[in-house]
This record gives structure tokens, C-alpha cells and sequence, in this order.
């Protein structure tokens, strides 16, 4: 039985289709602060085009067009202000463009300060 190539629909390229699903999951994994997830993604693509620096070349390009380009990078961003409050948010439901605007209104609460 032979592997035949994933099918280009989504990006136009047979390559980077197979980078899809790994795109996804460094997506997920910056937003969870995943750090060890992120590098095996860049592996699997290192895997795909064999050479790294092509490998997270094609990875940047596929992730620069799965992000909406209404948006500013502070809008886009705004879930880092406070990434606990977002998180909790997304797990509660909340979309992720509404939680990273509710989140960012949100003054994080330290350790040690009084609730």
C-alpha cells in the first residue's frame, strides 16, 4: 500500500498541507504555554522539507496565512496581557477573539496579593 500525498485544498501546495495539522498545534501550544509542543512541530516540518531553516520558512508562511488579517498586531496580541484569564475564558466557552479583549481588561491577579 502506497502513502499518497495529502490532497492541496487548504493551501495550495502538497507540502505544505501536510503542515496543516502541525500549524494547528503550534497554535494551541503558544496559547498554553507549551514551549516543548511548539519544537516537535518544527521537527515534524524539518521531517516534511528536510532542511530546518526551509522547514520554519514554510511554517511562518502557513501560520501568517491562518491569521486574520482584520486585526492589529495589538488586537491580535491582547490575549497576552493576561494569558490565565484568556485561557480560562476559552475553556469556559468564550471565542477566542471576545476572550482576548475580556482578558486584557483584566488586571492578572499576582501571587501574595490580596483578591
Amino acid at each position: 500500500m502506497t502513502c499518497r500525498a495529502p490532497d492541496s485544498a487548504l493551501t495550495g501546495d502538497r507540502y505544505l498541507e501536510t503542515l496543516v495539522p502541525s500549524a494547528e498545534k503550534i497554535v494551541r501550544a503558544v496559547h498554553n504555554d507549551h514551549p516543548m509542543h511548539v519544537e516537535a512541530m518544527l521537527a515534524d516540518a524539518e521531517m516534511v522539507y528536510t532542511d530546518p531553516a526551509t522547514a520554519a520558512r514554510a511554517l511562518v508562511v502557513l501560520l501568517a496565512a491562518m491569521v486574520p488579517d482584520d486585526q492589529t498586531a495589538a488586537e491580535l496580541l491582547a490575549w497576552r496581557r493576561n494569558p490565565h484569564e484568556y485561557r480560562r475564558l476559552r475553556a469556559a466557552g468564550v471565542p477566542a477573539r471576545e476572550a482576548a479583549h475580556l482578558a486584557a481588561q483584566v488586571a492578572p491577579i499576582r501571587k501574595g496579593s490580596a483578591a
